[in-house]
């Protein structure tokens, strides 16, 4: 999603900023910075950070505000928790918005659709699949990557959507068949972050903070 502050009341605006600020002051606060001095680790981190920032400057539509690109937020949040996924990004957008892709005054609203509900959403499945089923490599691999990649394109969308319908920028009727789409999405988002996180564990199994060789292969 890329919003236009035409098409959104302030009050929306406003709403999103302190959303998004309170989510990111606490990812700060909560942050393990120890890990950024590690020059492997920190370079890992900024250099996919570069490569999310060209990713997003793929996405297209036909509506404004109804703008579609992969995410690839669910492999971030996967390999350096949702904190630094939330700093992630943050620095994202804000290049993005810095070189004229996205507006200042939506920043927050866009931070929220396209990085923040996502990051939410893998953490969640995340922590479903720990607490709730077999610690085993397929489980983490299945659940953990394709489907929280598929449920983080499909709860960015959604909250796009409500933000747009809800506040009266558009009817349904006048997107037309464009919110199918959303549907559309599901698949390459869950296959490509699918098979990131699987090559990942495989032969980097140190850059993914959640995955651990004793928790999911030693003794299955």
């Amino acid at each position: 999603m890329n919003f236009s502050v035409q098409l959104l009341p302030t009050v929306w605006l406003w709403a999103s900023h302190f959303l998004f600020f309170s989510w990111l002051g606490y990812a700060l606060w909560r942050a393990p910075w120890q890990h950024l001095f590690n020059s492997d680790d920190s370079n890992i981190f900024f250099f996919s950070c570069l490569a999310l920032f060209l990713l997003w400057q793929l996405g297209g539509g036909i509506t404004a505000g109804m703008e579609f690109h992969l995410l690839l937020v669910t492999t971030l949040t996967l390999m350096f928790g949702w904190q630094f996924a939330t700093i992630a990004v943050s620095l994202i957008q804000l290049c993005l918005t810095i070189t004229g892709y996205a507006e200042w005054g939506s920043y927050s609203l866009n931070a929220l659709c396209n990085g923040i509900v996502p990051i939410a959403m893998t953490y969640i499945v995340y922590w479903l699949a720990f607490i709730s089923l077999p610690r085993h490599f397929f489980i983490y691999i299945f659940i953990c990557a394709f489907l929280g990649g598929a449920l983080s394109m499909l709860s960015s969308r959604l909250a796009g959507l409500i933000v747009l319908l809800g506040s009266h920028s558009y009817h349904l009727a006048d997107l037309g068949d464009q919110p199918l789409f959303i549907i559309v999405m599901l698949f390459p988002e869950a296959f490509i972050n699918g098979m990131l996180i699987t090559l990942l564990v495989v032969y980097k199994p140190q850059w993914v903070s959640s995955f651990s060789d004793k928790r999911y292969l030693h003794g299955k």
